[in-house]
């Protein structure tokens, strides 16, 4: 198994990505490191946060989690974030580009798609999986559902929508994984440098993976 299938493989079995977006660089590792505490194995740090490099630098080094880059739009930015330690390349969109350069350092790509051509073509390119976003907009876990009948070969992230309330129904879907935002980096909580309820939260959605994980177990005993 190659270390992107290992990674992919990984992703499958935990479900859940954390997106971090702050204004700060400091905000950024804080809260990672808060979600890193409340037991998430994949935290991913957008290039919009100021020194995203530098954050995705510290992050790697900590063997709890597995450490990528989002928000990446351009081959430089790509270069910068593999530099940093990154194992993983998302992005909102899909460019050839960027998605071939990850595939020829190693790493998991992930381009963003949202329409049957997208989705193919970021499949063809060689994208590992494909960041359905923005999720709740084209359509939802029906749109899932639609898309999976004509391209069932290809690996989804669900982007977008998933909260402790509705993570459940996203997790029966049986995507590559379900990537989580606003719902745990909340920007009240990041203001307030309150990293202990943001490790609560990303606690909280860890657990509902865990009991998904269990009755799925029980169902098949």
């Amino acid at each position: 198994m190659t270390h992107a299938e290992s990674l992919v493989a990984n992703l499958k079995k935990h479900q859940l990505v954390v997106a971090v977006r702050t204004e700060t660089t400091e905000a950024a590792y804080h809260a990672a490191m808060a979600c890193a505490e409340g037991g998430m194995k994949f935290i991913e740090i957008t290039f919009s946060v100021p020194g995203a490099d530098e954050v995705i630098r510290k992050l790697s080094k900590d063997g709890r989690v597995t450490v990528g880059a989002g928000t990446v739009l351009s081959v430089d930015d790509a270069k910068k974030a593999i530099a940093a330690g990154a194992s993983y390349i998302v992005s909102p969109n899909f460019d050839e580009d960027v998605v071939k350069f990850t595939k020829k350092e190693g790493l998991v790509s992930v381009p963003g798609a949202c329409t049957p051509t997208e989705i193919y073509q970021a499949h063809k390119a060689g994208g590992d999986i494909i960041k359905l976003f923005p999720f709740v907009e084209i359509g939802g876990l029906a749109f899932l559902k639609a898309i999976r009948g004509p391209l069932p070969f290809v690996k989804y992230l669900l982007c977008g929508g998933a909260t402790l309330d509705t993570v459940s129904s996203y997790l029966a879907a049986d995507a590559a994984g379900v990537l989580i935002g606003a719902a745990i980096i909340k920007r009240e909580l990041v203001v307030a440098s309150d990293w202990k309820s943001i490790a609560g939260l990303a606690r909280g959605f860890v657990e509902k993976v865990e009991g998904f994980s269990q009755t799925k177990v029980c169902l098949h005993l």
